[in-house]
C-alpha cells in the first residue's frame, strides 16, 4: 500500500528554480499579465513563497491541480494548454485533492492537520477546516448534501484510520472507523451520496462503506482481489476502486464496479494505467476527468490524470476508460503526491 516518504526535506531555491527554469514547458508569470520571467525573477518569486495566479486562471474551463511534497506547494495548470499559471504555497505537506460541484477545489495535508478550500483559480483559501489528526491521504464531497470526508491513515496498521465527517463542509468532523480499513486511502462518493474507501487490515485489503444519511462505516463485499489499496472515485458512471499492485504487480488498475443493494461491488470492467518509466507503476490518486466537476457526473469521465509516485516529476493523461498509453505533462513538479481537476463554475 503506497505511503508517502515524508522524512526531511530541503528547500533549495537554486534546485527549485532549475526545475522549474529548465523545463521545456511554459514559464510562470513574474507578476505582470502575460510575462514570462527570467530566472532571476523567478527566484525571487519562489523566495518570497506567496501564491501566485494568472488573472486569466479564474475563466479557464478546466484547471489541473498537483500537489508538490517536495516543495509544499500546489502547481496549478490550464488543463487544456497543460500551462502552468499559478502555484499555492503555505501548506505542510499537501496530498490528495477533491473538488465540489461548484468547482471548489479541496486539498488535504499528509503531515499537517488542515484541509484547504479554494475558489476556482483563487490564490487565496475560501475555508479552512481542522482534522485534529495527521496523515490526511484525501478527500471527497457528497453530491447530495456538500458533506466533506476525509481519509487518514491511522498509525502502521494498529489503529484503525478514520473517515473524518465534515457536515456542510463545515465544523468539527465525525469521526468513523471499521477495524476491516485499518489504512485508509483516498475515499470517494458516488452519485447518491454513498461514501467508500478502500482499506488494509492484518491480513487484508477490504472497501468499506459509509451509507448515505448512515452512522456506521460498515464492511461490503467485492468480487475482485484488491493487492494494494488505492483511492476511490465516481466515475459518472460507476463507483471506481484503484489498485496499486494489479495482479499482484507493480502496475497500477482501476476497476469499473457495479453497486448493488447494500453496497457490495461487482467487477464490470478493468482500466489499466500504463506507464514509460521504468518497470513500475505506482500511480498517486488517479483523478477521472468528467464534463462536470466530480462526482455530480452523470456521464462516465473522458481522461485520467495522475502522478507516479515511483518516478519523479511525472504526471501523466491517459485517455478513459480505455487507459493504455499515457501523455505526460511536461513541467510537472518535482514530488507530485495528488491531483484533481477543477471545472469552471
Amino acid at each position: 500500500m503506497k505511503r508517502l516518504e515524508f522524512s526531511s526535506y530541503t528547500f533549495g531555491l537554486v534546485a527549485a528554480t532549475v526545475m522549474l527554469a529548465g523545463c521545456a514547458g511554459p514559464q510562470p508569470p513574474a507578476g505582470v499579465r502575460g510575462e514570462i520571467p527570467q530566472p532571476a525573477a523567478l527566484a525571487r518569486r519562489l523566495d518570497s513563497s506567496r501564491s501566485w495566479m494568472l488573472p486569466a486562471a479564474k475563466s479557464m474551463g478546466r484547471l489541473l491541480y498537483v500537489s508538490d511534497s517536495w516543495s509544499s506547494d500546489v502547481y496549478v495548470y490550464d488543463y487544456a494548454s497543460r500551462r502552468l499559471v499559478g502555484i499555492l504555497s503555505g501548506f505542510t505537506t499537501p496530498a490528495g485533492q477533491c473538488v465540489d460541484r461548484h468547482g471548489n477545489v479541496w486539498i488535504t495535508e499528509f503531515s499537517g492537520t488542515q484541509v484547504f478550500e479554494y475558489a476556482h483559480g483563487g490564490t487565496t483559501p475560501i475555508k479552512t477546516l481542522t482534522t485534529g489528526a495527521q496523515y490526511s491521504f484525501g478527500c471527497s464531497v457528497d453530491p447530495k448534501t456538500g458533506n466533506l470526508a476525509v481519509a487518514n491513515d491511522g498509525n502502521s496498521g494498529t489503529i484503525p484510520g478514520q473517515v473524518l465527517l465534515f457536515k456542510d463542509a463545515s465544523g468539527v468532523p465525525i469521526s468513523y472507523q471499521n477495524g476491516h480499513c485499518l489504512e485508509l486511502s483516498s475515499p470517494g462518493y458516488d452519485d447518491k451520496g454513498n461514501l467508500y474507501v478502500e482499506g488494509g487490515s492484518y491480513q487484508t485489503n477490504d472497501v468499506c462503506r459509509l451509507p448515505h444519511g448512515g452512522a456506521t462505516l460498515g464492511l461490503v463485499s467485492s468480487n475482485e482481489l484488491i493487492y494494494a489499496p488505492g483511492s476511490v472515485m465516481w466515475d459518472g458512471q460507476y463507483i471506481t476502486l484503484e489498485d496499486n499492485e494489479y495482479k499482484g504487480n507493480r502496475n497500477t488498475a482501476i476497476y469499473q464496479m457495479q453497486e448493488a443493494t447494500g453496497g457490495n461491488l461487482t467487477l464490470v470492467g478493468t482500466v489499466q494505467l500504463n506507464d514509460d518509466c521504468g518497470s513500475d507503476e505506482f500511480i498517486a490518486q488517479p483523478f477521472i476527468v468528467g464534463r462536470s466537476n466530480t462526482p455530480r457526473n452523470r456521464k462516465q469521465g473522458y481522461s485520467v490524470v495522475g502522478s507516479n509516485a515511483d518516478c519523479k516529476s511525472k504526471v501523466d493523461f491517459w485517455s478513459y476508460p480505455a487507459g493504455g498509453d499515457l501523455v505526460p505533462l511536461i513541467m510537472a513538479p518535482k514530488e507530485p503526491d495528488g491531483q484533481s481537476v477543477s471545472v469552471a463554475p
